[in-house]
């Protein structure tokens, strides 16, 4: 794990202002001097999962023993600085929860795989029992549910790397949806805030390009091998024939 010094942090403020990225001394110094609230202002970097209060940022915040005496009473600016911890946490909304990488790959293939698959054995053993009516509709009930936690947890992955749920229907465009699969499968949370993948997602980006290119490769060579068939076949110049035969019939004569 990069240590925490070596590490870009950013940090949140109640009024939702996102200031980074800088270095963990540099928290620690706004900690001192009261500009860090421990309870209201959320901190980030890429070794955490989600953002979270700085009071529970390890190694950020020192106990400090309060002296007894008729100084102690006295407000300190530090403790005016530090603020009313009655306010409520702010959620950012530039990293919201959601479900991680593992998380996303378990919901739109192991899980509705399993249920598909498991769905196909026992419906020959259901019909046995199934009334007539009902019937027609057994073997079909596992898609709906397979979808349903397919988009559930696309929708949840989006806000884990900071888009909106809405982006869903962008994998049904072409090439946007090779973008979104990429951001799905090799982001990290907080990517949309950092840009920047981690040692994982680097990997994965690798894979899944890789794999792509491949792919388009593979694709293309077949294409090609068939053309050459066809026109070592004659097939080919048949089709060419055809085609213009098509033309020239559906074009008037001038």
């Amino acid at each position: 794990m990069i240590a925490r010094d070596q590490q870009q942090w950013f940090y949140a403020t109640p009024d939702g202002q996102k200031i980074g990225p800088v270095g963990f001394d540099y928290l620690i110094e706004l900690s001192q001097n009261g500009a860090l609230d421990p309870r209201n202002d959320l901190v980030w970097s890429t070794a955490l999962n989600d953002w979270e209060p700085a009071g529970e940022v390890e190694g950020l915040f020192e106990r400090r023993t309060l002296k007894r005496d008729s100084d102690s009473l006295a407000v300190s600016d530090t403790m005016a600085n530090t603020g009313d911890y009655d306010a409520t946490p702010i959620i950012s909304k530039g990293h919201p929860s959601g479900t991680g990488r593992l998380g996303f790959l378990m919901g739109t293939v192991v899980i509705p795989g399993l249920i598909v698959f498991g769905w196909s054995f026992a419906v020959p053993h259901i019909l046995a029992y199934a009334p007539a009516a009902a019937k027609p509709y057994v073997p079909v009930v596992a898609a709906p549910l397979a979808s349903l936690i397919t988009i559930v947890s696309t929708v949840k992955r989006l806000h884990s790397v900071g888009m909106s749920g809405w982006w869903l229907f962008g994998f049904f465009i072409p090439l946007v949806n090779l973008w979104l699969g990429f951001r799905c499968l090799a982001c990290p949370p907080g990517y949309a805030t950092v840009k920047k993948l981690d040692g994982i997602g680097m990997l994965l980006a690798f894979l899944y390009w890789g794999s792509l290119l491949a792919i388009a490769i593979l694709a293309g060579m077949a294409v090609a091998g068939s053309l050459g068939k066809m026109n070592e076949s004659g097939m080919l110049e048949d089709l060419m024939r055809h085609l213009n035969e098509l033309r020239a019939s559906a074009l008037p004569e001038r």
